[in-house]
Order: C-alpha cells, then sequence, then structure tokens
C-alpha cells in the first residue's frame, strides 16, 4: 500500500463500521387508520403468498407477528402481483383499515401489526 494510503482508509472504515442501518420506509407503529379506512401509499419490501406482507425494513422479510410488516391483499385494481416482485423494494398503493374491521373483510392481519392493506396497485417505486 502507498503511503498515506493508511490515512485515508482506516477513516473511512471505522465510518462504515459505524454506519446506521437504513432508515426504514414507514412507521407501522404511525398507521392507525380511521374506522373507515385511510387511502395510503406505502413503499416497501413486498413478500407474497396468499396474501402479501409489506416490510418497511428489508432485514424482516419473512417475519410474521412480530409488528414488522403490514398484511394485506391485492383487489381486483391491482390484478395479480407477478411473482418477480417477491422480496423487492414496492411501492403498493390502497387502503389501510384496522384489522378485524368490517372494512377489512376477511384479511388476515398475519404481521401483527393491528392494521391490513387492501391494496389497489402495486408498482416499481
Amino acid at each position: 500500500m502507498a503511503p498515506g494510503w493508511s490515512g485515508i482508509l482506516l477513516p473511512g472504515l471505522i465510518l462504515a463500521a459505524c454506519a446506521s442501518p437504513p432508515a426504514p420506509y414507514f412507521d407501522i407503529a404511525a398507521r392507525k387508520p380511521a374506522a373507515e379506512g385511510d387511502q395510503v401509499q406505502l413503499t416497501g419490501w413486498l413478500q407474497i403468498d396468499s396474501q402479501f406482507r409489506l416490510y418497511p425494513v428489508q432485514r424482516h422479510l419473512g417475519e410474521t407477528g412480530k409488528s414488522t410488516c403490514i398484511s394485506g391483499v391485492t383487489l381486483s385494481l391491482a390484478g395479480i402481483v407477478p411473482p418477480e416482485f417477491n422480496g423487492k423494494l414496492m411501492a403498493v398503493s390502497g387502503f389501510l383499515h384496522r384489522a378485524g374491521s368490517v372494512g377489512a373483510g376477511a384479511v388476515r392481519d398475519e404481521c401483527g401489526s393491528g392494521v391490513v392493506l387492501l391494496a389497489t396497485e402495486v408498482a416499481v417505486p
């Protein structure tokens, strides 16, 4: 290594080691919809199953029941979500409802966050 490089590399390595994880794309705890539901657009990491789960932080992908995601379904307006969207960063628009409310219908709150999303659009952000 050329002289002087260690003086540049060492501080950069220290900064990288101390860097905080990326900020979440949305705050699940702050999402408290009105009884009739709120129209929202959320960007997060999408996991597709019989329903979908939207995660504000990528490292939580796959977790359920820990309030680390929002469960949802796509309405006919959104169509079928292509399998290649699974695990990708996506923008999901729709209506956020309290889990178990009339507006939520049969959507299961697999995430345990207390809210569910009825999606009208899923797109690349």
